[in-house]
């Protein structure tokens, strides 16, 4: 019974498009329909080319991906689900075109295209699978645009990719898979001027944009990682409407114009002052490109830049997504007041409400735990509960019901939410949420958090009836965390921070920190139990 209802709890956001392409998917096959008519598309003199990744795979046929090296054995590792999907699917992805040392690689990289053509037959393995084959089509266009010579074999290939894709695409999940396959036929429609794909591109993405572009700039599934590849998605599609100026609607170049600021300003926002990402939901290092590349490519498309001055009091409410920042004398706040979102695809949501990370100057010291595999595993598993997040865990529950790999059942709902500067040394911000409460039972979550120049006071208060509740807060692993008669000390770099916990049940503990894909580093967490239906925890550094 209990499955019965976490299935029901889960399959009734999705929307009906959902159900009905999934059972489309299950009786037709996708195929290629349109035969390439061999002439050279046109090359644009005026796209902005930029190196985005690190070298992914060398002169020796040694792929890196996600922090597993190995060598490659073509052809059996085309389609060899080794060490996991996600892996194969990089290599299929073929962004190492894109790569710092692209220029030098040419030759390997033609290579490697004809291997993949001779050894991937249409339809088959996971790099015809409608994600790495969008992802692939656009990247081994942006290389061409870039300098690389593509001969007619591959031309024709890379159109046979998206005549398969434009009758296989992702409506059955949405969310950033069907952005990046509208992306792909956008790019395939534009270059090989097949008005077709244009229009189903330009259809879909006038309303996917709106759809999953917050107004505060958020990319609608909360996650800072996916906001990054997606803003780099929408910088791509801008620069091939300059490319090609006479190709991409107005509409579609006005909402680019529109979202792309808002998307940067978001991405600065949520950023910690080491210039990586913030791991509220699935966010991590390592996968999109880092910050200041993405802003170095906006740039060159004319995009203004603006910084935050962490030195300035100052709070930034992103209203829409829910996410509250806040910087003070050098150091920076972010706090998750985020409902989970959105209802009809949650699978890179965790169950961290309420959840937040702090920076100190330049080092991070309180830090969710992120995430090292999307794999159906206990630690993925683990990675998206509420004890893997700075936030507060009620009679063994999670805030929201994570469960599989990319599944959620309840979830929480933020009641209300709050900030305000009381003066320029005291901020406030706070929420509650109703992920713990039922019909009859269990109790609301409310959390203030105080930041002031070296202060930061963090008030939780249990509205309601509960048996066990505990706080968890996760140091970085570069700092030394020590306790001693309930009295807390961590060491930084720069700083010293303590806290009386005398009056409170304190157990420090070892758990493990993932700052990237196939990256586990012992860290230290406190972990604090209620002996009372609200409790104070005060953090002071010098």
């Amino acid at each position: 019974m209990r499955k019965l209802i976490i299935l029901f709890n889960t399959l009734r956001y999705l929307k009906w498009q959902q159900i009905y392409f999934r059972l489309v998917r299950k009786l037709i096959k996708p195929r290629v329909t349109e035969n390439f008519q061999g002439q050279y598309p046109k090359i644009s003199k005026t796209w902005e080319h930029l190196p985005l990744y690190d070298n992914k795979i060398n002169r020796k046929f040694e792929a890196s991906f996600l922090n597993f090296t190995k060598q490659l054995n073509l052809p059996s590792d085309w389609n060899k689900e080794s060490p996991n999907k996600l892996w194969v699917y990089n290599l299929h992805y073929f962004e190492d075109l894109l790569s710092n040392c692209a220029k030098e690689k040419r030759d390997m990289h033609l290579q490697m295209l004809n291997r993949w053509i001779d050894e991937n037959p249409v339809g088959y393995g996971n790099g015809w699978e409608p994600y790495p084959t969008s992802l692939r089509i656009v990247n081994i266009l942006k290389a061409w645009l870039g300098g690389l010579q593509l001969d007619k074999r591959m031309f024709r290939s890379v159109f046979e990719q998206a005549s398969f894709l434009s009758n296989d695409l992702e409506n059955h999940l949405l969310g950033n898979h069907y952005f990046v396959n509208l992306k792909a036929l956008l790019f395939a429609g534009v270059i090989f001027e097949h008005e077709h794909w244009l229009q189903i591109a330009e259809k879909g993405l006038n309303a996917e944009i709106e759809e999953q572009i917050l107004e505060d700039g958020a990319n609608f599934e909360l996650s800072p990682m996916y906001h990054s590849l997606m803003l780099v998605d929408m910088l791509d599609m801008y620069n091939l409407s300059r490319a090609y100026p006479t190709k991409l609607s107005n509409q579609l170049v006005a909402k680019l114009e529109k979202y792309i600021p808002k998307m940067l300003s978001f991405m600065e926002s949520m950023g910690h002052p080491d210039g990586g990402l913030s791991f509220f939901n699935d966010s991590v290092d390592g996968i999109a490109p880092k910050k200041a590349i993405i802003e170095s490519y906006a740039e060159k498309l004319e995009f203004v830049i603006s910084t935050l001055d962490a030195s300035e009091s100052q709070i930034i409410d992103n209203t829409h997504s829910g996410y509250i920042c806040a910087t003070c004398f050098g150091n920076k706040l972010i706090f998750d007041a985020s409902s989970v979102g959105p209802d009809y695809i949650p699978g890179h949501a965790h169950a961290d409400t309420l959840s937040f990370e702090l920076s100190i100057e330049t080092q991070r010291v309180f830090v969710n735990s992120g995430i090292s595999e999307y794999s159906l595993s206990q630690n993925r598993f683990n990675q998206r509960k509420t004890f893997s997040h700075n936030t507060i865990e009620v009679d063994g529950k999670d805030s929201s019901q994570v469960w599989s790999s990319f599944r959620v059942a309840k979830r929480a709902k933020i009641l209300d939410r709050y900030s305000s500067m009381e003066n320029e040394s005291r901020l406030l911000l706070q929420a509650s949420h109703n992920g713990f409460k039922s019909k009859s039972t269990g109790c609301i979550h409310k959390r203030c958090l105080t930041f002031e120049p070296r202060k930061l006071i963090i008030n939780d208060v249990l509205d309601g009836s509960f048996r066990l509740a505990k706080s968890f807060f996760h140091f970085h692993p570069d700092l030394r965390v020590t306790m001693k008669n309930r009295k807390l000390r961590v060491e930084g770099k720069d700083f010293l921070l303590y806290s009386n916990l005398s009056s409170l049940n304190p157990r420090i503990s070892e758990t493990f920190w993932h700052p990237e894909f196939g990256i586990s580093i012992p860290n230290k967490k406190l972990e604090i139990t209620f002996n009372s239906r609200e409790i104070e925890v005060i953090f002071d550094w010098g």
